[in-house]
């Protein structure tokens, strides 16, 4: 195919370069740079030491940031309640108003030295709105994609929708806003969203059931998205032996584990009232069956977990926050992953534990949806559904050596052309010259 435009110039633009949202699009602009493109990624603050990210405000201590981070995020949820009223939490309901840019077009394209031939829009909420992505579009003429990290960019304001349809309509009666008065917020946001989103356009997710959500919202319906998948390092999450993955964690060598991960469980969406109900129904199919529970171990890491030697009868060590070196690691040394998300637009780590060859259970939905097939990467189980998730736990644990062996190289092999970041690079470059003649 002959190209009649030459894409060299990238900018990314996403609030920060923090947590998943600002790994995603550091992630993507990594895999644009090694791909040959000029590719730079500007936020608000910056902490990664990275020359290719550029930040409003200079370089700052990661750990001075991070503090920063939960002040302000406790402003915004003070904020939240004086401007919104009483909001549901589980909804994430940050993008206030609509109507508010904190930066403009003109001093976002001032803090590049080239004119972008595309830009990718990612996490923007109290950076830029979708005015002033208009702008964007106008003033440079580039091929314009906003990469759906969450479902903000077709919401009048939540970042998780569940099982509200709201952005099929004009998001009127929004479930996030429980304050009756402020109901009309979501719907104002959403028509000026409507208003101001660039014609050209096309939105980027990285699940097919974010893809879905996104071609049946009302101002992007009979238009095209597409699936590009959350890019992970393939050559940092590999697999490595199992025993000396378990000797440098001083892990046990001689028992079945399962392995689970999640920043903060007292998020609804992370799914660990579910876990905690599917452990209890395994441990109890292991003693029906008169399995010993001191056989298996669950191996818990991130922050905010529940420590205890006991979890629901199945005995657990709990790492910590780990490094992403010792996240590796962890992965190697599972038997299993279990993932019990309810609700993500990924997460990005289940791409991680594919890379690693980890059979994985989780509920069917974002990514899951995508790279895990029952019986050849791990087990699918009906969203919510904690009883097929002790089905599922007890499926993988129970594979003879070579069914397990076959599971771990397809894991590897999913992960290889899903999410690695030569998969990842190889769709964006089919993105950026496609109807290119």
């Amino acid at each position: 195919m002959t190209k009649s435009r030459t894409y060299k110039n990238i900018l990314h633009i996403t609030s920060t370069d923090l947590r998943g949202a600002g790994n995603a699009a550091a992630a993507l602009n990594t895999v644009m740079n090694v791909r040959g493109y000029h590719s730079k990624l500007v936020v608000v603050f910056k902490t990664k030491n990275d020359p290719d990210i550029i930040g409003f405000i200079k370089p700052i201590n990661r750990r001075i940031k991070i503090l920063l981070d939960e002040i302000i995020l406790i402003f915004h949820k003070i904020q939240t309640y004086m401007k919104a009223g009483k909001t549901d939490p589980d909804y994430y309901f940050y993008n206030l108003d609509e109507r508010k840019s904190n930066f403009s077009a003109k001093s976002v394209l001032r803090k590049i030295d080239f004119r972008p031939d595309a830009i990718f829009i990612h996490w923007v909420s109290n950076f830029i709105n979708t005015a002033t992505i208009n702008e964007l579009s106008k003033l440079t003429q580039a091929k314009m994609y906003w990469v759906m990290v969450d479902n903000a960019p077709i919401t009048g304001g939540c970042h998780y929708p569940w099982t509200c349809k709201g952005y099929t309509t004009d998001c009127n009666d929004c479930p996030a806003l429980l304050t009756a008065s402020k109901k009309y917020i979501a719907q104002r946001n959403f028509r000026l969203k409507k208003e101001n989103f660039p014609a050209d356009m096309q939105v980027l997710t990285f699940s097919s059931t974010d893809k879905l959500r996104a071609e049946k919202c009302n101002f992007y319906i009979n238009r095209k998205a597409s699936l590009i998948f959350l890019p992970i390092n393939e050559t940092v999450f590999r697999p490595i032996p199992k025993m000396q993955a378990r000797k440098d964690l001083d892990l046990p060598l001689d028992k079945k584990i399962i392995f689970f991960a999640a920043t903060d469980v007292n998020e609804r969406r992370k799914g660990f009232a579910e876990l905690q109900k599917a452990l209890e129904l395994f441990a109890r199919k292991l003693q029906t069956a008169g399995e010993q529970i001191t056989d298996y171990l669950l191996v818990t890491a991130g922050k905010k977990i529940p420590v205890s030697n006991s979890f629901n009868s199945v005995p657990m060590i709990y790492l910590g926050y780990l490094s992403e070196q010792d996240m590796v690691k962890a992965f190697n040394a599972a038997t299993l992953f279990v993932c019990p998300t309810l609700e993500d637009s990924g997460p990005g780590i289940l791409g991680q534990a594919m890379l690693c060859g980890v059979p994985t259970v989780a509920f069917a939905t974002g990514s899951a949806v995508d790279m895990i097939q029952t019986g050849q990467t791990g087990y699918l189980a009906e969203l919510g559904d904690s009883a097929d998730l002790a089905d599922g736990i007890d499926f993988i644990i129970h594979r003879n050596p070579d069914e397990y062996a076959r599971m771990s190289v397809e894991c590897r092999d999913t992960g290889m052309s899903t999410c690695s970041f030569e998969a990842v690079g190889e769709r964006l470059d089919k993105l950026l010259y496609e109807n290119e003649k």
